[in-house]
Order: structure tokens, then sequence, then C-alpha cells
């Protein structure tokens, strides 16, 4: 009878909220209009593009389309980049990663990982097409490569900072 005994607390998820979901997308913003030099600009990874993935994966009716496309539009704005750009890239992210949202919750966080990695890079290789489509300058191949493969790496510890900061407060133990 051993296996039909309840799941241990610890191992249930517990839902966000709203208010949470949105607060950390508004802070991912907030990231792009810190003053970012040099190499930092190329070692800074998409905050935005990986929560739109993890909130797509995880939290699936609280995304939608329409909000990766807003948010897209703000990505622009906050980096002065062409209107549109980041509004077309995160759209088509947003919708792979419902198309590929089953493949991806059946693996491990680390397996996972390679996903978010091809996810990161198809955003990175669209923007950059359509840069170059536009006249801009072709990036090296450091700004095609560093700031997905952080992005990736970042994956593993992504789900522990919002899970944890979304969780309620214990209430205190009485002795």
């Amino acid at each position: 009878m051993d296996s039909i005994a309840p799941l241990p607390a610890t191992t249930l998820r517990v839902s966000p909220s709203r208010g949470w979901i949105r607060t950390s997308l508004g802070l991912s913003l907030i990231f792009l209009f810190l003053p970012w030099q040099g190499w930092g600009l190329w070692i800074r990874p998409d905050a935005t593009a990986l929560l739109l993935i993890y909130w797509g994966i995880f939290e699936p009716t609280e995304m939608g389309a329409g909000r990766a496309f807003l948010l897209g539009l703000l990505s622009d704005v906050a980096q002065s980049h062409v209107l549109g750009i980041h509004a077309l890239t995160y759209s088509t992210l947003f919708i792979l990663v419902q198309y590929y949202r089953p493949r991806i919750l059946s693996f491990y966080r680390l397996n996972q990982m390679l996903h978010v990695l091809m996810l990161l890079l198809l955003t990175q290789w669209l923007e950059g097409l359509v840069d170059g489509s536009l006249g801009y300058s072709w990036p090296n191949w450091s700004w095609w490569v560093i700031q997905p493969l952080l992005g990736a790496l970042s994956w593993p510890f992504l789900p522990l900072l919002l899970e944890r900061a979304s969780r309620p407060a214990a209430p205190p133990q009485s002795p």
C-alpha cells in the first residue's frame, strides 16, 4: 500500500500569482535599462526571453503571444532598437515554446537546457537576420553564441529563483 501514499508537500508545486509573473517580467525589462557597456553587452543574457520560455512552459494560461508581442515592443523601446524586432522574435519564441512544451516538460531540468539553448539561438538568429536585412552591420560570432549559451546555463537556476521568491512565507511553528 506504500505506492498510493500521498506525495510530500515539498514535491508539490505552488502556482505563482499573476502579480508575481508580471513583476518578474517587469524586472526583466528594467534589467534592460541598466547601463551596459563594452563586454557587458556581450555577456548579458536575454532575461525577458528566458522568462517568456519559463512562464510559457510552466504557466501557459497566464502568458500568450499577445503579451509576448507587447513585451517585445517594450524591449525595443528600452533598448532604442528598431520597433518590432523583439516583438517578432518574442512572439515567434512563445509560439515555439507552446509547440515544444510537452517535449520540454518530459525532460529533467539539465536536459531542458539544450532545448532552451536551441530556442535562444533561434531567437538570436532571427533578430540578427532582421537586423542584417535592414542594413545594420552583422554582429561578430560572440554575439551569436555567448548570450544564448549564458542564458541556457542559467536555466537550471531560474526555476529555483522564481519558485522560491513566489512561495508564501511559512507560518511560524508553535512549540
